[in-house]
């Protein structure tokens, strides 16, 4: 293995954590961002099958009508076919929590699926070209049973409010302020 490699399994990786905080954050910028404009998504057919910008449509009416989304990423297999494709298999378990307005309404539903994404590498940047869901399986809880009222406990932060999304500054850059850190 050599640093192109390695560096392509570190950008490949970022882009598959880049994903899973848009989704959980509601932020479909940050979704979109790691997709090449021309990706095809196959998704269930219940869901979406076909351009990127389908799924992105489909995403920002779906996604506002969950309480809350965890979206947890397990193994994951990069396979390079050559110097700018990977082939990707990514474990995936995702928690979503049903509003009112949501068809699951209050329940919340797990999913165990994986991604098998087609990376490629454009211009520097590698980017999902292809993307396609498996569900291995679901199961529905009853709205009943769940609880947060711990005083620490959040629903999420969607609303761009979450600690995770502070910016910083870079590996080369000046160091951002941490003021909501204790000295």
């Amino acid at each position: 293995m050599n640093i192109d490699e390695l560096s392509s399994r570190a950008h490949i990786h970022d882009a598959l954590l880049r994903y899973c905080r848009g989704l959980d954050r509601v932020d479909m910028d940050l979704v979109r961002s790691v997709f090449h404009e021309d990706a095809w998504v196959q998704f269930p057919a219940s869901l979406h099958i076909g351009p990127v910008s389908g799924f992105i449509d489909f995403l920002t009416g779906e996604m506002p009508r969950f309480v809350r989304t965890m979206h947890s990423l397990g193994n994951s297999l990069i396979e390079f076919n050559g110097p700018d494709i990977a082939h990707v298999e990514t474990y995936l378990q995702a928690d979503h929590q049903g509003s009112e307005v949501h068809q699951w309404k209050g329940e919340t539903v797990k999913l165990w699926a994986r991604y098998l994404d087609r990376f490629e590498r454009r211009d520097g940047t590698w980017l999902i070209a292809r993307r396609q869901l498996l569900v291995d399986w679901m199961h529905k809880y009853p709205a009943d049973g769940w609880f947060d009222d711990h005083p620490d406990a959040s629903v999420g932060r969607r609303d761009g409010s979450d600690p995770s999304l502070r910016p910083v500054a870079g590996f080369d850059a000046v160091p951002v302020p941490d003021d909501n850190w204790p000295s």
